[in-house]
């Protein structure tokens, strides 16, 4: 039965209801989805954490400049090679 286009019996409100939640499971399935494709983006390579270590000042320039290149695959000409 409908009283102004609302739906008043049981299995009415049960249908709309269960319709209802699915809209709402489909649409926060894609936020859900954008979010973590957003975040797989905004993925740091380690060259990016160890430039916010140098930005923040847990290193100095010497040991940024060492482990960049470490990371770059390059040799250091002052001879600190980790060994």
């Amino acid at each position: 039965m409908y009283l102004y286009g609302i739906a008043t019996g049981e299995e009415e409100a049960l249908f709309l209801l269960l319709t209802v939640l699915f809209w709402v499971a489909v649409v926060g399935g894609v936020g859900a989805a954008l979010r973590f494709k957003a975040r797989g983006r905004r993925a740091r390579t380690p060259e990016d954490v160890l430039f916010q270590r140098f930005v923040a000042g847990e290193i100095d320039d010497d040991e940024y400049r060492h482990d960049r290149e470490v990371l770059r695959g390059v040799p250091h000409l002052c001879g600190r090679d980790g060994s």
